[in-house]
């Protein structure tokens, strides 16, 4: 909870920081400051990164899951060509986007088997907790939409609002739809990574839980990343 409580502070700081220099950077054709907001948010993403690794030292089976969340939720808003906004926002919601696992206890999260109703009752609860834990952080971009609603799906039978179609931000979409394939992709207590194959072809059997639009960028962005990676 120290960790949690330093990190706050620190956003705390970093954005009345950040504020400051946006302002005097639309007043002024000021070189120095628009690279002091750089830096600023460059020493935003240090902060937010440190706190998404202290997320995951809860649970054992997920270290560097918000990292690569991360990375790929980037990727994805790139082939969207979302703008540089949108692309900041995701990047910083992906390394947050599980916060509120931290007041889940550590037994649930790495239980070897099945969770009883009460016990994924108790998990869903995580986007709601991520939002309470951030209320008083008062973020430049818009992250908090991704935090509550990365769970939800286009058809409606996500969590925790059962939001539905165009409801559900593209940036949620996003972080939610490469959550999921890491997650699959990943040793989990309950079971073993699938491979990429058959990742994939989960994906594609729900695939309507997200946008066409999401969905196809998703794709795209993971082919581009085996063309690479095979060059």
């Amino acid at each position: 909870m120290q960790t949690m409580g330093r990190n706050q502070d620190a956003l705390t700081l970093l954005n009345t920081a950040h504020r400051l220099f946006r302002r005097l950077d639309a007043r002024m054709d000021l070189v120095h400051v628009g690279g002091k907001v750089a830096e600023l948010e460059t020493t935003y993403f240090d902060v937010v990164r440190e706190w998404g690794q202290s997320i995951e030292s809860a649970d054992s089976y997920t270290f560097g899951h918000c990292e690569r969340v991360a990375q790929s939720a980037l990727a994805v808003a790139r082939q969207l060509e979302l703008d540089d906004t949108a692309q900041t926002t995701i990047r910083l919601g992906a390394y947050l986007h599980d916060l509120g696992k931290v007041r889940v206890p550590h037994e649930i999260l790495n239980k070897p088997g099945p969770l009883t109703r009460e016990e994924f009752e108790i998990v869903q609860m995580h986007p709601i907790w991520g939002l309470e834990l951030l209320a008083a952080v008062d973020f430049p971009w818009d992250l908090k939409p991704i935090i509550r609603w990365h769970h939800e799906r286009y058809d409606g039978t996500g969590y925790p609002d059962r939001l539905r179609g165009e409801e559900i931000p593209v940036s949620a979409q996003v972080v939610g739809i490469v959550d999921v394939f890491d997650a699959l992709t990943t040793d989990r207590a309950y079971r073993p990574a699938l491979s990429f194959d058959a990742a994939l072809a989960e994906i594609e059997r729900c695939r309507a839980w997200w946008s066409e639009a999401v969905y196809d960028a998703f794709r795209a962005s993971l082919a581009r990343q085996h063309a690479m990676e095979a060059a």
